[in-house]
């Protein structure tokens, strides 16, 4: 499937991609997809169709990367695009959910501050009635106020913070400020959520793309603040979001109550989420490109996930001896991975430079699904070839052999290669005198198909 990445244009330099997002203009050229510009003053102004003037006919499916948009204006870029031929990976529909605390608060509610909210347009907030009637279940106590997508808590006694919910005139006046100061940009109406108490360790934002959490970093407005956050129990919820939303690509920002319990302070679009300075924009864009092309980011069976060890990742277990010492990197048994993992890394890194990124057929993790430690590695040795060939390969932590990790591993990696329609034969090779290597492949489903150059080959036989 063609694909491409689309950005906002430089309104001084039509044509160029905006400023903002030239770090991920440069990762997305650096892996060989197409990136694309739009208008985004004339889609702001209502004129869809001038914005993506230059965006080439039949582009297949688009992940957009750019400025945030009310949802009004991102379903008609998804209409405009639509006509030519251009499908936006992130649906009018999905956006909103994401975007808009109504859309994702049910989902989220047991990770998240009780919230109540009120549509109110532009200018007219609530009566000191209404929002005590709004405000009656939180029993007293303090709130933050919002919209259904920002707050202003750079004003925060003036227009976000409410001692007393009980104290309904100076709940008005705040919410009154707030309302004013958000002028036209004021979206939905207003949010009263119930203040929580939260350490001095700042916020870390998480990236998600199709449910697996691809980046962690610092949240943009603290970028010097950078808390490891637990993602135990947000993952399943997102995945849900996945599930019942159709949220592909969102951001969950984090904090850590003073009780220690971690909770999600905002949920977003990744696609108009920012990121912080100095983020790993490469693993970002190349999870985008892959889950854009139809690959999954993790294939999971009985005891095994792989996750695919994307290019920016692969560099650095090349570099580090196979080590990757990064907050959310793999965790391997007995200390380091396999020494052939940090050789297929190196390759799967240099692939990049030759030619454009091939996502899907390269290296994976082995990770038990009980605790999502590394056990050894997978790999493609590359994409199908012209007569729909792919050969796969494996290695183990010495800590991890005998316990049936590869055998498990390799059926779920060649079940999934059988499954595509490019490929006609999944094979592997073996030395003759490796009679265990031999033996997984056999508990695995292959079969011997005689031999190739003095190594004995085997071909996916088990459907």
């Amino acid at each position: 499937m063609d694909r491409v990445f689309l950005f906002p244009g430089d309104p001084l330099r039509p044509g160029r991609t905006d400023p903002e997002f030239a770090q991920d203009a440069a990762a997305v050229r650096a892996i060989g997809v197409r990136g694309a510009v739009i208008d985004h003053e004339a889609l702001i102004a209502g004129d869809a169709v001038r914005a993506v003037a230059r965006v080439p006919g039949g582009a297949g499916a688009a992940w957009y990367r750019g400025w945030m948009l009310p949802a009004e204006r991102y379903a008609a870029l998804a209409a405009a695009l639509g006509e030519r031929g251009c499908l936006l990976l992130t649906t009018p529909e999905s956006y909103r959910a994401a975007h808009e605390l109504p859309g994702w608060y049910e989902t989220f509610a047991d990770l998240t501050p009780y919230s109540r909210w009120l549509p109110c347009a532009p200018g007219q907030p609530p009566g000191e009635a209404e929002l005590a009637r709004l405000t009656a279940p939180l029993g007293g106590g303090p709130a933050v106020v919002k919209d259904w997508v920002k707050s202003r808590k750079h004003e925060w006694d003036e227009a976000a913070y409410v001692p007393d919910t009980s104290d309904t005139a100076r709940l008005a006046a705040v919410v009154g400020r707030f309302v004013d100061l958000q002028e036209e940009f004021l979206t939905g109406g207003v949010v009263l959520r119930a203040f929580e108490p939260y350490g001095t360790a700042g916020e870390a934002r998480v990236w998600w793309v199709d449910g697996e959490p691809v980046l962690v970093g610092a949240h943009p407005d603290t970028p010097g603040q950078y808390p490891v956050p637990d993602l135990s129990a947000v993952a399943p919820v997102v995945r849900a979001a996945l599930r019942k939303l159709g949220c592909r690509f969102v951001t969950t920002d984090l904090a850590r109550r003073t009780d220690g319990v971690w909770r999600v302070i905002e949920v977003g679009d990744g696609q108009v989420s920012g990121l912080p300075e100095g983020a790993d924009t490469g693993t970002l864009v190349e999870a985008l490109a892959t889950a854009g092309a139809g690959f999954p980011l993790t294939l999971a069976a009985g005891r095994v996930v792989l996750r695919p060890v994307l290019p920016t990742a692969a560099a650095r277990l090349a570099d580090g001896g196979g080590l990757d010492d990064r907050p959310g990197g793999p965790v391997w048994v007995g200390g380091r991975p396999p020494e052939a993992t940090a050789s297929t890394a190196a390759a799967v890194a240099q692939s990049v430079t030759l030619g454009p990124y091939c996502p899907g057929w390269g290296l994976f993790t082995i990770t038990r699904a009980d605790d999502g430690t590394a056990v050894g590695s997978i790999c493609f040795h590359g994409p199908p070839d012209d007569e729909g060939e792919v050969e796969i390969g494996y290695t183990l932590c010495p800590a991890a052999r005998g316990e049936g990790w590869a055998t498990e591993a390799t059926r779920l990696l060649a079940d999934w290669a059988s499954g595509r329609p490019e490929v006609r034969t999944v094979r592997a090779v073996t030395e003759p005198a490796n009679v265990p290597s031999q033996r997984v492949l056999e508990r695995a489903g292959f079969v011997p198909s005689g031999d190739r150059g003095g190594l004995r080959t085997y071909v996916f036989a088990e459907a």
